[in-house]
């Protein structure tokens, strides 16, 4: 028998439920979120009547947020959506901007097919133009989220959706985001120079002062490039010089990470351990922190600092890291015991990483550990000495040893 279509929305949900255990945060979560959408679909559809305090469907869905974790910004959330609808009338607009605030909060977990089921969820009752803004915007997070999950015709699409929308209303802010998020597909696409050129003109039209955001981000993601150039000296100045007009503190947090690795790859590790250690401490998201962490461990591993690289492995030897991270934990704690020749450690860190890799698909990963267990009986020596960096990129160092003081950290 076929499902309705009022049945069917919101799969991506049901299977995050389906995939946890009754009672699990993550269940109670995703729960949550789930009641709290089909409250907003029957809001809209049936009228006021589904939000009135005498309502068996508002008790089960305020009972569904209480159960979520206090304190956790999805909790505080998801409660504003719902006092949204019992204050006014059913009005899309009404929501929006809560939504959207939910939709990031998902991003920042890292959960982008949820994510991006909310943003449609938005979008399905937007007018393109008479609510342009939010269309734009929508459009954007949802090529972001569709980029994050490697779905890059989808990504291409609400790009394009979103510069269309931003060229009928004339929205300047609107077609440099779209241009960026050109940019984004053709980096990921491997075609270097076009990313390179989008993002150019980009920064060149975005001088004035509203534009201080636009700017960041396409100086951040021209770092971006230039990284993967392997020109370590120019990422680093165009992220320092992203930093400066970033609006956002997560933005800042992504800067500052592309900022350390590009430090790293130049083989300056005492200006990357200085930036992942603010990061590790400071940053919005709990995402982030964990990965400025597992970087920590490898520049410790890299250098030989064994103290550092145990207490770093038992920051994050318990904690819950989604499948990425913890393939990518298990493969560095493997090699950093290769490093420090405790061969039978190494050995069972990185038959887990293989384990975890397969099990994901994380091929690259798959092939590092390998590599390394065929490796494993050759250590590798620490890499030692810190590379001396170019003037410019000293100050930034410098600047960066200063955030690191301010932080209270290392």
């Amino acid at each position: 028998m076929f499902e309705s279509e009022h049945k069917m929305r919101h799969l991506p949900f049901f299977e995050a439920v389906a995939s946890h255990a009754e009672g699990d945060p993550q269940w109670r979560a995703a729960t949550a979120g789930l009641v709290v959408l089909r409250l907003v679909d029957a809001w809209l559809e049936d009228g006021p009547s589904v939000t009135t305090d005498d309502s068996w469907g508002l008790r089960g869905v305020n009972s569904a947020i209480d159960d979520v974790e206090e304190g956790t910004p999805i909790r505080a959330i998801l409660g504003r959506v719902v006092h949204a609808l019992k204050e006014r009338k059913p009005d899309i607009h009404v929501v929006v901007t809560p939504l959207m605030a939910y939709g990031q909060a998902l991003e920042f977990e890292a959960k982008w097919t949820l994510a991006a089921d909310v943003y449609q969820s938005v979008l399905a009752h937007l007018h393109p133009v008479e609510d342009s803004d939010a269309s734009i915007a929508a459009h954007l997070r949802l090529g972001s989220c569709y980029r994050n999950l490697n779905n890059i015709d989808a990504a291409v699409g609400a790009f394009a959706s979103a510069s269309e929308i931003a060229n009928a209303v004339g929205d300047i802010v609107g077609i440099l985001r779209a241009r960026i998020g050109e940019a984004k597909i053709a980096t990921v696409r491997g075609n270097l120079p076009e990313a390179a050129s989008i993002l150019d003109e980009t920064i060149s039209r975005a001088t004035t002062a509203d534009l201080r955001d636009v700017r960041s981000r396409a100086l951040h993601d021209r770092s971006v490039i230039a990284t993967l150039s392997g020109r370590y000296e120019l990422a680093i100045r165009f992220a320092y010089e992203a930093l400066g007009h970033a609006q956002s503190s997560t933005e800042r947090d992504r800067i500052l990470g592309d900022i350390a690795g590009a430090f790293y790859y130049l083989g300056v590790f005492s200006a990357a351990r200085d930036a992942y250690l603010v990061l590790s401490a400071t940053a919005q998201e709990q995402y982030t922190r964990w990965g400025a962490t597992l970087n920590l461990l490898e520049i410790a591993a890299e250098t030989g600092a064994e103290m550092l690289f145990e207490q770093h492995r038992r920051q994050l030897a318990d904690e819950p890291l989604p499948p990425f991270l913890a393939t990518g934990f298990e493969v560095n704690v493997g090699k950093g015991y290769q490093r420090f020749e405790n061969f039978a450690k190494a050995r069972l860190h990185l038959e887990r990483a293989m384990g975890l890799a397969g099990e994901h698909g994380l091929n690259q990963f798959l092939f590092e550990a390998e590599e390394a267990l065929f490796q494993l009986d050759v250590p590798k020596p620490p890499r030692r000495v810190t590379a001396k960096p170019g003037l410019d990129v000293d100050e930034v160092a410098g600047a960066i040893r200063q955030m690191r003081e301010s932080a209270g950290v290392g």
